[in-house]
């Protein structure tokens, strides 16, 4: 019997849903393996990878029988009323048992890490094109599927966490589109209150800087704007002994000046008629 409209979501705690029940696997090792095939959905993953990295470069003598084991487990989660024989489970229509190892299928409405990426891609296509208001609701829907920190419930497994990260910079970058197209839309005082949350989450990150200091000067606020500045400037040469870099230079001296700073951080076109004016 196929799985009955199976849902993944790895965006913040692994969760798996067949018809809108939740049937997540309840074995820490079950789960993580789950984690690392949905990752690389529709790949083959060699068994080889797998058992380094679910056992972190050290597994037992048994951990091929024990993978087995695993994938079984995750079958029967999937697969209503506990799934078929051993024999039916290799042919099974979404965890496939290859030559050399396993695969998972899984498409955009059953994967929500496939969703995010393919609503980002469309996000940044129509911002090429200057559609920005289009391109600002895709990358708001993309970034509403996140629940939380990536795969939340299994940092402990050294392999996931350093995948989590890697989502999480993905996160951060369609983030930073997404406001850069509200501040071409000019939406400078709606997005301060949230760049200035996630500087202080994020206080090395100088492109979140950069968009903060210019959305404080274009909302009359150049004072705050050079005083973000000579934050971003302490901590760094506090922490790291470096300056901040050539683009937060550049956006400093305008602020200074009162001149136009460009946007500078995004694709998005002005808006026909659209001119930027000095706030001061």
């Amino acid at each position: 019997m196929l799985p009955s409209s199976l849902q993944f979501q790895v965006l913040g705690p692994l969760r798996v849903f067949r018809s809108s029940e939740l049937c997540t696997p309840s074995a820490l090792k079950q789960r993580a393996l789950l984690a690392l095939l949905l990752l690389k959905a529709n790949e083959l993953l060699p068994a080889n990878r797998l058992i380094d990295e679910l056992w972190d470069f050290n597994p037992p003598v048994c951990a091929v029988a024990a993978l087995q084991m695993y994938v079984s487990g995750v079958r029967r989660a999937i697969t209503p009323h506990g799934g078929g024989s051993r024999r039916e489970s290799r042919r099974h229509p979404v965890l496939q048992t290859q030559p050399s190892g396993y695969l998972i299928t899984a498409g955009p409405g059953e994967l929500d890490l496939i969703q995010f990426r393919s609503l980002g891609l469309q996000g940044r296509m129509r911002l090429a094109e200057g559609r920005c208001q289009e391109s600002g609701e895709l990358f708001r829907q993309a970034l509403s599927l996140w629940r939380g920190d990536a795969l939340a419930d299994l940092s402990g497994v050294t392999a996931l966490r350093h995948q989590a990260a890697h989502l999480e910079e993905e996160r951060l970058a369609l983030l930073q589109a997404r406001i850069g197209v509200d501040l071409c839309q000019g939406q400078s005082l709606e997005t301060v209150g949230e760049l200035e949350e996630i500087c202080f989450r994020h206080p090395l990150r100088e492109d979140f800087q950069q968009q903060l200091m210019l959305a404080l000067y274009l909302s009359g606020r150049r004072a705050d704007a050079l005083a973000a500045y000579r934050r971003l400037y302490q901590i760094m040469t506090d922490e790291l002994g470096i300056e901040p870099g050539p683009g937060m230079r550049r956006m400093q001296q305008a602020v200074i000046r009162g001149s136009e700073p460009g946007m500078g951080l995004h694709d998005c076109h002005q808006r026909p008629g659209q001119r930027w004016r000095d706030p001061a």
